[in-house]
């Protein structure tokens, strides 16, 4: 019986190729997912600092807006993290395939 799998040597090789090139276009979403965290997290970081400097609005309001605000911007700027954090771990994912291309 035939094996269904590829196992030829050019087989594989396409194969790690296509995944890596599946892995790099994953990572660019991640950078530029990433990116729009990090402009959300700003403006809603200068948002907050508009409230701050707005005395028409009753004190208790701006704290609530300011704490939501808060809230907001460091959620943003973990996701903008997190998703930096991953998209270097895929390049070492990236790096190691293409070095065992290489050597098979």
């Amino acid at each position: 019986m035939a094996c269904s799998v590829p196992h030829s040597y050019d087989q594989i090789k396409a194969m790690v190729g296509k995944q890596i090139q599946e892995d790099r276009g994953r990572q660019l979403k991640m950078m530029n997912l990433a990116y729009e965290f990090n402009d959300a997290s700003t403006a809603k970081d200068e948002l907050r600092k508009a409230y701050e400097e707005c005395g028409d609005i009753p004190l208790e309001q701006r704290a609530l807006i300011e704490i939501f605000l808060k809230i907001e911007t460091d959620l943003d700027y973990e996701m903008n993290n997190d998703l930096l954090l991953k998209a270097t771990m895929l390049e070492k994912q990236i790096r190691d395939k293409t070095g065992w291309i290489q050597q098979i």
